[in-house]
């Protein structure tokens, strides 16, 4: 108690600190008052089975009623919000998933892909080797032939038969 003497004095000597602190009093009990009579009227009707709604005893309650009901159709307005807002999170989640599956997919067809220019690559070159190949023994088939038709041509002191033709290198 001797610690909170002088801050009573100092309130008590203040009439503007004094009003707050009886307005801070005030609201505690005001609330204390309506915690204490919406518990009493909740209790009375789960024992009744039904909840009572009092009627209104003054102007003021009457013009609440608006306010609770619009706050009653926030409320519901909320949830259906909250539970679209539940679907569209799981819509989401399935769409991420579907992307991952569709990156892995594309992933393994890009791998494909580059195996098929690979593969083009290689065979485009063995082609070339073929080719290159190709034009060597078409080379060597008019060598073949040119010679061929070389030995096969009449000449004048080959008619008599004994000599064979040789083959220009």
């Amino acid at each position: 108690m001797p610690r909170l003497q002088p801050w009573i004095d100092a309130v008590a000597a203040d009439p503007a600190a004094m009003l707050f602190v009886v307005a801070v009093v005030l609201v505690i009990v005001i609330s204390a008052g309506v915690a204490l009579a919406s518990r009493r009227r909740r209790r009375d009707g789960e024992h009744e089975g039904v909840v009572l709604v009092p009627a209104p005893e003054s102007p003021g309650q009457v013009a609440i009623a608006p306010w609770v009901e619009e706050g009653r159709h926030l409320f519901t307005l909320w949830q259906e919000r909250i539970e679209r807002l539940g679907e569209l999170q799981s819509r989401l989640a399935a769409m991420a998933e579907e992307i991952e599956q569709l990156k892995t997919q594309a992933g393994a067809q890009a791998a494909r892909i580059d195996e098929l220019r690979a593969e083009n690559l290689r065979l485009g070159q063995e082609g070339e080797a073929l080719l290159m190949e190709r034009d060597q023994l078409r080379a060597i088939l008019a060598r073949i032939g040119e010679l061929i038709r070389q030995a096969t041509e009449a000449r004048p002191g080959d008619a008599a038969g004994g000599a064979t033709p040789t083959a220009a290198p």
